[in-house]
């Protein structure tokens, strides 16, 4: 029984024990269910959070970019009312200054209204005058009535004797241009002198051929010596009887032809003989450059021009513009210009002595740097001749103002002169290189705009930013500009570079 009892004993114990451990695991089986359920649902959560996050934050970035839209928005309309408001301001302004012109003109024709009632109150006193001296006519003299009538037509018809002498002015002006041309054309008739251009080649005419042989000498040493002496080229060619000399220098071509006829003449033709005689012509030059001018002055019938000029304008006659002979277009000017005086009533005696002597500085412009005027204006300094000469001389191309009427009368007979037909050449295309050439090398400068060439070339006018080029800088400009012009291009005489430096401001009222 007690061993039962033991049994019965131990086996609940062991029952106890085993539903002790079930229970143990079922408790912890289920804790292990609820942490795994609750990791999952922490999973959830969290991944639920993450989206909450997410959209939390594409609705905040939406927010602010509809919160940005609306503020560019406002910025627009505050900008649109700003813009409303300032041209509402304007019109103001406008309207205001309108309101001011209209008081002004309403002021003004107050005033009128005034001087009318003044005018007719006037008016009546006048006809109540006149009606009382209508009474005393007839105790007035012919003479006397007359004079009233005259007097009082003149004060009634004021209005219409102006525009009859307005009218005459037009007619005297119209023909004021007739009368011109009639002059120009009679005083051009009256010169009647060839038209003559310059060449670069002087022809030589020999007795035979055989001199050619003597000329060229053994082995060219005749005419190598003779090119050397005389600056000039001799072309020996198949031509019969007759040799060239050619040069651009006249007075260069002048020397070798009076040489080349001497040496034919004296037949000794040979190195030391050619520079014996070109040397001997070299020598007389001063005497031959005198003569031309003496010359010249003896067939104008000139006096009165100081010795020591005279030179000056026997060497015009060894140079040339554009291929026209200056002491022969000097001569035309005065020519043309003494008849046009006699025409007006000018001195023509000034204009013939002083037309000759109005491009004396070209004389000298090869020697002398300046342009011709301003050289031609020294030399009459110098020599103490007439202001009215000086002005002639500087003002013939509107370097100076003009002070006496024989200085425009020279300007017209100069232009004359040199828009003859033949009297002046040039070839066209080197002409239009050379101008493209002038406005291209002022172009290749920085801060340059604009560039033109002027004056057939005798001025570059260029245009520079204000905003860019200051005033320090343009005249900087200027020099470099007329360097390199000088450095890289061909011209004759001098090239003036006129800078110009403006700032322009636009502004428009609507």
């Amino acid at each position: 029984m007690q061993t039962l009892l033991m049994g019965i004993f131990s086996g609940a114990i062991v029952s106890g024990v085993i539903v002790y451990f079930l229970l143990v695991f079922f408790t912890k089986k289920q804790e292990w269910q609820d942490q795994e359920n609750l990791n999952k649902l922490l999973q959830s959560g969290q991944e639920e959070v993450r989206t909450l996050i997410s959209e939390a934050k594409a609705q905040a970035a939406e927010e602010r970019k509809r919160i940005e839209e609306e503020k560019t928005e406002i910025r627009e309309k505050t900008r649109k009312a700003e813009e409303i408001e300032a041209k509402i301001v304007q019109k103001e302004e406008r309207i205001e200054q309108k309101l001011e012109e209209i008081d002004k003109k309403q002021t003004s024709l107050r005033e009128k209204e005034d001087e009318l009632e003044k005018t007719r109150s006037s008016m009546e006193e006048t006809k109540k005058e006149l009606q009382w001296k209508l009474s005393e006519i007839a105790q007035l003299s012919v003479e006397e009535a007359k004079e009233m009538l005259l007097k009082r037509t003149e004060e009634i018809y004021e209005k219409d004797i102006l525009a009859v002498i307005e009218k005459k002015k037009i007619e005297l002006r119209v023909r004021e241009k007739e009368l011109s041309r009639e002059i120009l054309i009679k005083s051009i008739q009256q010169y009647s002198g060839d038209v003559t251009a310059e060449m670069t080649q002087t022809l030589i005419h020999l007795e035979n051929d055989d001199i050619k042989g003597k000329l060229i000498g053994k082995e060219g040493r005749n005419i190598i010596a003779f090119e050397r002496a005389t600056g000039v080229s001799l072309i020996i060619d198949d031509s019969p009887d007759t040799v060239f000399i050619s040069s651009f220098d006249l007075f260069r071509r002048y020397i070798a032809k009076k040489s080349l006829e001497q040496l034919i003449e004296d037949k000794r033709i040979q190195p030391a003989r050619i520079e014996e005689i070109v040397e001997q012509n070299q020598q007389d030059a001063d005497k031959v450059i005198y003569d031309l001018g003496e010359k010249a002055l003896n067939e104008m019938g000139i006096t009165g021009i100081p010795d020591e000029i005279i030179p000056l304008i026997g060497k015009l006659r060894f140079r040339t513009s554009y291929g026209q002979n200056i002491l022969i277009h000097s001569k035309e000017v005065a020519y043309i210009a003494e008849a046009i005086a006699k025409q007006i009533g000018a001195d023509s005696q000034l204009a013939l002595k002083w037309g000759l002597l109005h491009d004396i500085g070209k004389a000298l412009d090869h020697d002398i740097e300046g342009t011709h005027p301003e050289i031609g204006g020294k030399i009459a300094r110098k020599y103490g001749l007439s202001e009215n000469l000086i002005n002639i001389i500087e003002g013939h191309h509107d370097a100076v103002p003009q002070i006496c009427i024989e200085t425009k009368i020279i300007q017209i007979a100069d232009a004359i002169s040199a828009v003859r037909p033949g009297a002046r050449r040039m070839n066209a295309e080197e002409y239009i290189k050379r101008i493209q050439e002038m406005e291209n090398v002022a172009m290749s400068f920085s801060g340059v705009s604009k560039a033109y060439a002027l004056s057939a070339g005798r001025e570059v006018r260029v245009f520079v930013d204000a905003a860019t080029v200051s005033d320090y800088e343009a005249e900087q400009l200027a020099q470099q500009i007329a360097g390199s012009i000088e450095a890289n291009l061909s011209y004759p005489g001098e090239v003036k570079v006129n800078l110009i430096r403006e700032k322009r401001v636009i502004e428009y009222a609507r």
